[in-house]
């Protein structure tokens, strides 16, 4: 019985640990998405604004207690805010 609950519980921390982790790379998607459109004109201001924000949210989400130990495993790093 010992194993069996052993076994459910490692199961759904993996299946938790990829949903955060599938989380981080659509947010990094969007910081990337979010660069590509500010790359070729970087004096737009709505540009600057939405990467920025995506930044912002990516960074926080990187920060939080389940992300920030998948962040580390995985290799994700902080996105810098265009300034």
């Amino acid at each position: 019985m010992n194993v069996v609950f052993t076994i459910a519980v490692l199961a759904a921390a993996l299946v938790w640990a990829f949903a955060v982790y599938n989380r981080l790379l659509r947010l990094r998607d969007r910081v990337n998405k979010a660069w590509r459109h500010l790359e070729p004109d970087q004096s737009n201001d709505i540009a600057k604004t939405v990467y920025n924000r995506c930044v912002g949210e990516y960074n926080a989400a990187l920060e939080g207690v389940p992300a920030s130990v998948v962040a580390m495993v995985a290799g994700f790093k902080p996105a810098r805010p265009f300034q």
